[in-house]
């Protein structure tokens, strides 16, 4: 079973809704279960990152369709993850060389403050990397107004 909750002050668990209390009543008092808590991904949040790794790729390959190629949008969002530092160092196959591969963006795998720091970084990251070349001021403003 799936339940929603909320924690409150002094760390008590409390039902997110109505329909969640109807969930917890339906456990009997006295026993003991088993939770694996899981935040909720912030939808949208997650969809505002994309928009910004599409308004990139754009701006990036010059062309207002060049979003919509997954590949091309892989790319740009691979790209600006490690030049925004996060990425780990992989022995090639042959085990003569360092590859660079970007981390996941998973909701899951980054806390809240992990997060917000890899936002101020993919966008310091764009501007040097995409937009190093743009004076257009309109564009500059977009920018910054993502997050």
């Amino acid at each position: 079973m799936k339940v929603n909750i909320l924690k409150l002050a002094g760390g008590v668990l409390a039902p997110a809704d109505e329909s969640q209390v109807e969930k917890l009543n339906k456990l009997t008092n006295g026993i003991v279960y088993e939770v694996d808590i899981k935040v909720k991904q912030n939808a949208a949040l997650h969809r505002k990152v994309f928009a910004f790794f599409s308004f990139c790729t754009r701006h990036y390959y010059g062309d207002n369709e060049a979003h919509k190629d997954s590949y091309q949008l892989d790319y740009v969002r691979k790209n600006l993850t490690i030049a925004a530092g996060y990425y780990r160092q992989m022995w090639s196959r042959d085990g003569d060389k360092f590859e660079i591969v970007a981390l996941s963006l998973s909701y899951d795998k980054m806390s809240p403050e992990d997060r917000a720091e890899f936002y101020s970084r993919i966008i310091n990251a764009a501007i040097k990397r995409v937009f190093d070349r743009d004076t257009d001021e309109n564009t500059i403003n977009q920018l910054y107004n993502f997050f």
